[in-house]
C-alpha cells in the first residue's frame, strides 16, 4: 500500500538514510543532521514529500519555502525507487506538491536535462540561467577563468550617477520592502535573513543599493577560492534591475581591491540590456572561447548550463538566481 504525505520531524532519519542509500552516499543532507534541519525543518514538519510502501520509504521530493505563508517553493532532491508496480511514483510525488493548497509556485534551478521532457509533458515551463561576467583586466594570468582568445578585452565605461550609493549592510540595516510579490519566487524577509545572514556554513555579504537615502535593491555576493586564486559571485538580487547600471563600478572596485579574477552573475528574468550597460559580458555557454566556471566542489573549468523549471504561466514574473534552490549548497 503506497502512502504519499508531507514528512514530519519523526521522518528525519529515514529521509537522511534514503538520501545516503539512493541519492548520494555521504551527501551533506545524509550526514549532517543540523544542516538538514536548517534546510528543511518547518516547525514539526520536514519540507519533503515522501512515499511509503508499507513501512519502507520508496520516494522523496524535498523543497525549500521562500516565505512564511502561501509560499513559493524550490524543489531539490527528487528520487523515487524503480518499481514495476508503480512506475509513475516520481511524478506522483511532484503532483502531490503541485496540488497542495499550502504552496504557490514550485520551481527548481539545476534540473537534469533528461527530465525536461517530463516537465514539458506536465505543461511546466523550462529554460536556463544566463551567465554574465566582468573580468579583472589588471590580472594577467588567470587560474579560474579561461580565455581562449588572449586578445579578449572590453573597455569598461561605467555610468556615473551621484544619487546612487552602495554599501555593505548588516541585518539590522536591512530596511528593504520585501512585500513586493511581483516576482516568482517571492522572498520574504524571514527567508532572506535565514538564507544569507544565518547560513551555518557559507559566508555571504549583503550590499544595499541606495537611491539618495532610500534602499532600492539588495545584492548578495559570495567569495569563492580555488587554491591561490579567487572570484566574486553575485548570488541573489532583490529590487530594481536598473540599479545595476549605476553601482557596477562599485562592484568592479571590490574586484580590483581584492584581486578577484572576475565577478559573475547567473540569472533568469533580469534585464540583459541593463547588464550590458553595466559593463557585464554575456557568456556563450556553448562556446569555449571564454570559460567562467560554475562548479567548484570539485572544481571544473568549464561552462555549465543551469536548466530550471517553473510551474507558472506568468513567465514574465520569473526571476531566478544562482543561490536559489540548492544550487549554492555544500555537498
Amino acid at each position: 500500500m503506497i502512502t504519499i504525505k508531507f514528512a514530519t520531524i519523526e521522518d528525519t532519519n529515514v529521509i537522511m538514510n534514503f538520501i545516503n542509500d539512493n541519492w548520494k552516499e555521504n551527501h551533506i543532507l545524509a550526514r549532517d543532521k543540523d544542516f538538514f534541519l536548517y534546510e528543511h525543518q518547518d516547525n514539526k514538519r520536514i519540507n519533503y514529500v515522501i512515499s511509503y510502501d508499507g513501512d519502507k520509504i520508496n520516494g522523496v521530493l524535498g523543497f525549500i519555502k521562500y516565505s512564511e505563508d502561501n509560499s513559493d517553493v524550490a524543489t531539490v532532491i527528487w528520487k523515487a525507487l524503480k518499481s514495476d508496480t508503480n512506475p509513475m511514483l516520481g511524478i506522483e510525488l511532484l503532483e502531490f506538491l503541485r496540488s497542495s493548497s499550502e504552496y504557490k509556485v514550485a520551481f527548481s534551478p539545476g534540473i537534469n536535462a533528461k527530465t525536461i521532457g517530463i516537465y514539458n509533458y506536465l505543461d511546466i515551463y523550462t529554460n536556463y540561467l544566463s551567465q554574465f561576467v566582468i573580468i579583472n583586466d589588471v590580472i594577467k594570468n588567470y587560474k579560474i577563468l579561461k580565455i581562449k582568445d588572449t586578445t579578449y578585452s572590453k573597455k569598461l565605461n561605467f555610468i556615473e550617477n551621484t544619487k546612487y550609493s552602495f554599501k555593505k549592510i548588516g541585518q539590522h540595516q536591512l530596511d528593504f520592502n520585501f512585500n513586493d510579490s511581483h516576482y516568482v519566487p517571492h522572498k520574504d524577509k524571514e527567508y532572506f535573513v535565514k538564507r544569507y545572514y544565518n547560513h551555518p556554513i557559507y559566508k555571504y555579504t549583503v550590499f544595499g543599493v541606495y537611491y539618495e537615502e532610500s534602499i532600492t535593491s539588495v545584492i548578495v555576493t559570495r567569495e569563492v577560492i580555488v587554491e591561490n586564486s579567487k572570484i566574486l559571485r553575485i548570488m541573489d538580487y532583490l529590487g530594481n534591475d536598473n540599479d545595476i547600471i549605476y553601482i557596477s563600478k562599485y562592484l568592479y572596485q571590490i574586484v580590483i581591491d581584492n584581486d578577484y579574477e572576475y565577478i559573475d552573475f547567473m540569472c533568469y528574468g533580469f534585464n540583459d540590456d541593463n547588464l550590458k550597460e553595466a559593463c557585464f559580458t554575456k557568456i556563450n555557454l556553448e562556446s569555449n572561447d571564454l570559460i567562467v566556471p560554475n562548479y567548484f566542489s570539485p572544481f571544473s573549468q568549464e561552462n555549465i548550463k543551469i536548466n530550471f523549471m517553473a510551474d507558472t504561466k506568468e513567465i514574465d514574473k520569473i526571476r531566478i538566481f544562482k543561490a536559489d534552490g540548492d544550487q549554492d549548497r555544500p555537498s
